[in-house]
């Protein structure tokens, strides 16, 4: 992959990155926000379902409080109170059923969901009250378990019993729910009978408030549970009367909670609300379901969100990925053309400040090519003609060199010490110049041809000039080219020292430093003018030898160092006026 990843052209290479990179970055910033709303949302609808479960309680609460307040108004009932405290029995009275009809007929009337009232006296008299029908007197000294535990409370308890059904006036089966409490005799407040008031299960519908459950509706079913797990109310009517096996440890476990739940293999976000008046628990179930289709909801909104901006970003980064190589591949081009020889196509300047400076780059390493291309050229024809130069002036050496061993024996044969002296000299001369120029010597070599040179010129001179050395034991050893400090001794001489008859002075100096090989020749003659310096100077640095026929001169010197180190070296000249000349040559020692 990574082979593959750099194999390929930059500006793949720009698109890839600026756009994996902004799809890294908005897959991130895509899950984040899903994940924001995916938890939003729940707390929203955890929210809304206990808003739901509190609305709900309260709404029965309010409910069941009125019931109440009508078990007061029945209780409180003069002829209620009349009937129940009478020591005879009523049982066939028909005057007593015809007051107790109308006084229940008359309190049930506003209460639409009331299906009936049970009135028990002391002595098993049942009063059994349907609406719409009439009041059926009957007889059961027995007490049911309800009336028991309703008698093991504080006075003026009340007690819901579960649901069980009832036949109305139409012979139809209704599931009702109790409302029980025990009759006082006032203002004795002695028990004197129980009530029983049936509630149609239906008004638990009429109670529900559905104004925010807009898009829940499939999804939510609301439960009213006993302590017992006993469905007191389902929204469905499937588990009326039924054990709700929902395990509700945890739920009776506080007033109020909230959470996810399991129930009928099936997940539920649940929130409940407990009721102390009632007794009951107010349930409420959201589907997990619903909670699974608002993600999906979500996640393809961010999907396709993302995915339009995904495809605005490969547009961008095409276009950006497009713009930054164009003026490269312009490079490109161009540089394929040299590649092919051709250094003359330059580049314009495009107006964008970091290409412009590769195309200034560009076109000045084109003229750094062409110009190396010159130098390479007329270096190779200075060598040349420095070598041509070399051989002309080697005018047969070995018989010049034989010759002078001859005049040298002669010369001592025949006494003449000076004349000898002058053609050994010569002699080591012209063997020291017969080996070839392009072998580097020591230094040491070097000063030994200079010093059979100057022996020669001041039997020529005379007293004219003082010849000087200073040079350190670390120099002598230090290789440099054939034939190099000759040339400048002789310019000294010829033109140093040229109008002087005496009292004249040549020094050479050497020493090493810095990994530098550092050799200076000075004379105390004429100098130079400012004007004459700097020709000399000029013509010292020219890459071609001024005249092939005069030997190597300066110039000559020039060449022969640039040659052999390229830019490495250093040639100095410098003079003043009747105050003589310096030169100096630095050469790396390695």
């Amino acid at each position: 992959m990574k082979r593959y990843y750099r194999s390929l052209p930059i500006r793949n290479k720009i698109f890839l990155t600026f756009a994996s990179g902004f799809v890294l970055f908005i897959t991130i910033i895509a899950t984040f926000i899903y994940w924001n709303n995916v938890n939003e949302m729940k707390n929203q609808t955890q929210s809304l379902s206990n808003v739901l479960s509190g609305q709900f309680v309260r709404t029965v609460d309010l409910y069941f409080e009125e019931i109440e307040r009508l078990s007061l108004a029945i209780f409180t009932d003069s002829t209620i109170q009349d009937v129940l405290t009478r020591e005879e029995s009523i049982r066939d009275d028909m005057s007593v059923r015809n007051e107790v009809f109308l006084r229940l007929l008359n309190h049930i009337y506003p209460q639409s969901s009331v299906e009936g009232i049970t009135i028990y006296s002391k002595d098993g008299t049942i009063f059994d009250y349907t609406r719409n029908g009439n009041l059926e007197l009957k007889f059961n000294p027995t007490k049911d378990k309800w009336m028991e535990e309703l008698d093991e409370l504080k006075k003026n308890s009340i007690l819901f019993l579960p649901p069980s059904e009832k036949t109305n006036s139409h012979g139809e089966q209704l599931k009702v729910v109790s409302f029980v409490r025990n009759i006082y005799s006032i203002p004795r407040r002695e028990q004197i009978g129980t009530m029983k008031i049936d509630v149609n299960i239906d008004v638990f519908l009429q109670l529900l408030e559905t104004e925010n459950m807009e898009g829940l509706e499939e999804y939510v079913r609301f439960l009213i549970l006993d302590n017992q797990e006993t469905v007191i109310f389902d929204q469905k009517r499937e588990l009326i009367g039924q054990d709700a096996n929902v395990n509700l440890t945890k739920i009776n476990s506080e007033p109020k909670t909230e959470g996810n739940l399991i129930w009928n293999n099936q997940t539920y976000l649940y929130a409940n609300n407990y009721s102390e008046y009632t007794g009951w628990h107010a349930l409420v179930l959201i589907d997990n379901q619903f909670l699974e289709y608002e993600r999906n909801q979500v996640l393809l909104f961010i999907v396709i969100s993302g995915a339009i901006v995904i495809a605005i970003i490969g547009l961008i980064s095409y276009f950006v990925s497009f713009t930054i190589t164009k003026p490269l591949n312009t490079i490109v081009d161009k540089m394929r053309k040299v590649e092919d020889g051709d250094f003359t196509n330059r580049m314009k300047p495009s107006g964008n400040p970091e290409m412009d400076v590769l195309t200034r780059v560009y076109n000045s390493m084109l003229d750094s090519i062409n110009k190396l291309i010159t130098e390479v050229y007329e270096s190779s024809i200075t060598e040349k003609n420095a070598k041509i130069s070399a051989l002309q002036s080697q005018i047969n050496p070995h018989f010049l060199y034989n010759t002078l061993n001859v005049m040298k024996s002669i010369s001592r044969i025949k006494g003449v010490e000076e004349v000898a002296e002058i053609s050994e000299s010569l002699s080591d001369l012209f063997k020291y110049s017969m080996k070839g120029l392009d072998v580097p010597v020591s230094l040491r070599a070097e000063v030994e041809h200079i010093d059979n040179y100057i022996r020669i010129l001041q039997h020529r001179f005379r007293d004219r000039f003082i010849f000087k050395k200073q040079i350190t034991d670390e120099a002598m050893d230090a290789k440099i080219p054939k034939l190099l400090i000759q040339p400048l001794i002789e310019n000294a001489v010829n033109h140093g020292l040229k109008n002087m008859d005496s009292d004249g002075e040549i020094l050479l100096h050497a020493w090493t430093e810095n990994e530098q090989l550092i050799i200076e020749v000075r004379d105390n003659g004429v100098g130079m003018d400012e004007q004459t310096l700097e020709r000399v100077r000029e013509e010292s640095k020219r890459k071609k030898i001024i005249d092939e026929t005069t030997g190597i001169g300066l110039n000559n010197v020039s060449q022969r160092l640039r040659l052999m180190y390229g830019y490495r070296y250093e040639l100095t000249i410098d003079s003043e006026w009747e105050k003589g000349s310096l030169i100096r040559i630095s050469l790396p020692l390695d």
